[in-house]
């Protein structure tokens, strides 16, 4: 076969600009890297239990071997060996905590992995069709994990969703079964909520969950410029303070769901971004329609304009790949900890609830100049809790 010679960008005539152009997508640190984090534990032999919106089966869960155990809807009590695969309003919360407590990065090709890509989990619906999640609902999620606990060998639970009441009591039904399910050994992480002015609610009160608030490390590796996030807290009725931990809430690489207008859009737009000059006029007025683009401005073959407004909806929009966006809340911080109590209770199986929590707290670290009354023991300290736990007696 002869040798064909490459010919250049310089020689080919192509615009440079075009060529060697930043890229528009939004850069993003994956949790491991982010956090310095010890992979050596995978969370394996380590079930979660997810009490969120609701789900879809997602590649990140479910290749390349399938780590759903069970998926129960808690609405309409009924359980289902897997969730359904058509994505609705209500999927997205859910799937995205998940895939942050457990996901793989299957389609990142491992790059936005949890700290727990190997643990299995059950997913448990707690959203209406009409977008609301009562406490009755709560409550049959946390009865449906004591009754199947020893079932599925569930060891943790995350809750990144609320009760309606302010109640901090242990009479109030959600904060009542979370302390049940301690008291047998599950370990119950809930999200503090975002909102500073407004009160802690159940699960974050009850006195036995370990609650999460969150922290803003700016989506970079230093470790001397991190914030508080804008989360909720507080002193209970009961005199404890919450949350116990803080841990990254936002910037976070959360997925998109696959086959959904979202993911078209971001591939459209991540794709068009890629192209230089000459393919982005070609492909504008195919791919631009998947976008929420003007049609005058796709049509306009002004590549400037162009090339503005797909870097301002991939700024608007967060999208870091076609199939990825930064997410925020401390809904997400909540299963950052989660994925960590996996890999603890990977390490050593024998750990109790009081165990986890006080691990967690001997290790981490306050930020320095903000009142702990918002940060409860301080940063999450991955590395150092698992080094203490491997060197426990």
């Amino acid at each position: 076969m002869p040798y064909l010679p490459v010919m250049s960008a310089y020689e080919s005539g192509l615009d440079r600009a075009s060529i060697w152009r930043q890229p528009s997508v939004s850069p993003v640190l994956s949790l491991p890297v982010r956090m310095k984090a010890d992979v050596s534990s995978t969370g394996a032999g380590i079930c979660i239990a997810m009490v969120d919106s609701d789900f879809v089966q997602h590649p990140d869960l479910m290749l390349p071997e399938n780590r759903i155990l069970k998926y129960y809807d808690a609405v309409d009590d009924i359980e289902h060996d897997l969730p359904g695969m058509t994505a609705t309003p209500r999927h997205w919360h859910g799937t995205m905590t998940a895939c942050t407590a457990a996901g793989n990065g299957h389609l990142s090709q491992g790059k936005f992995r949890s700290l727990a890509p190997d643990a299995s989990l059950v997913l448990i619906r707690t959203m209406d069709e009409t977008g609301h999640i009562t406490t009755d609902v709560i409550v049959r999620a946390l009865q449906w994990i004591a009754d199947k606990a020893e079932t599925y060998d569930i060891r943790v639970v995350n809750m990144s969703v609320y009760a309606d009441e302010l109640d901090h009591s242990i009479d109030h039904p959600v904060n009542r079964h979370v302390e049940e399910l301690v008291a047998e050994g599950i370990v119950v992480v809930a999200a503090a909520g975002n909102n500073p002015y407004a009160p802690i609610r159940p699960p974050a009160a009850a006195p036995g969950a370990l609650t999460i608030g969150g922290l803003n490390d700016k989506n970079t590796l230093r470790t001397d410029d991190g914030e508080l996030y804008h989360s909720t807290f507080g002193i209970t009725d009961k005199g404890i303070q919450k949350p116990e931990l803080i841990a990254p809430a936002i910037w976070l690489p959360g997925p998109i769901l696959p086959d959904t207008t979202v993911h078209r859009e971001a591939a459209a737009l991540c794709a068009l971004d890629a192209m230089d000059d000459d393919m982005l006029l070609a492909c504008a007025p195919r791919l631009l329609p998947y976008t929420k683009i003007p049609v005058a401005v796709w049509t306009s073959r002004d590549v400037m304009t162009i090339r503005q407004r797909i870097a301002e909806r991939l700024h608007s929009e967060l999208i870091a790949t076609p199939f990825y966006k930064m997410v925020d809340g401390t809904s997400f911080a909540a299963p950052i900890v989660t994925s960590v109590v996996a890999q603890m209770l990977s390490i050593d199986p024998s750990l109790r609830p009081g165990d986890v929590k006080d691990i967690l707290a001997s290790t981490a670290a306050l930020l320095p100049d903000q009142p702990t009354i918002r940060q409860g023991y301080g940063v999450l300290q991955q590395a150092e809790a698992l080094r203490a736990v491997r060197s426990r007696d």
